[in-house]
């Protein structure tokens, strides 16, 4: 069960690997993909969801691509799952059940109602810093399928 999309996934794991990049250039949604192991085309779409709330910027032309608009210990994990799923989660019943509220609860509408709200404190209280801190070099080299500590996004 996955309570994010592929594309928040994708998400997560390019702002992870923008960040930790050699320099300050912009990195092709092409270099990237591959890095990720994703389709360069969804990844486009993925990223370019992410500039509207001011996550990425994006730069044309040589060496062009995307980059981080602000640094990473201030864009939270809700900022990004936010942008790219939205905040119906947050909203929802557990069970998808139309009409279930504090009025009408389902079964699992109290328990849920508390765990949500813990979910989300911890998405919106959650940088990418903070996350950057807990990953170790072997969890990132395998998890995103990069040869070494800082990716070759070049």
């Amino acid at each position: 069960m996955r309570l994010i999309s592929q594309g928040a996934q994708y998400a997560i794991s390019a702002i992870i690997a923008i960040s930790k990049q050699s320099g300050d250039g912009a990195v092709s949604a092409s270099n990237l993909s591959k890095s990720l192991n994703c389709p360069t085309a969804y990844l486009s779409q993925v990223l370019a969801k992410l500039k509207e709330p001011g996550i990425l910027k994006s730069q044309r032309g040589l060496n062009g691509g995307v980059y981080l608009a602000k640094p990473i210990e201030t864009i939270t994990m809700m900022d990004v799952i936010a942008a790219i799923d939205g905040t119906e989660f947050f909203d929802k019943c557990f069970m998808g059940i139309e009409g279930c509220g504090h009025i009408e609860p389902c079964p699992f509408h109290e328990f849920w109602s508390v765990e949500r709200t813990k979910i989300e404190r911890w998405l919106k209280n959650t940088t990418f810093a903070q996350v950057d801190e807990k990953m170790t070099k072997a969890w990132f080299d395998l998890r995103l399928q990069f040869s070494s500590g800082v990716p070759s996004l070049s």
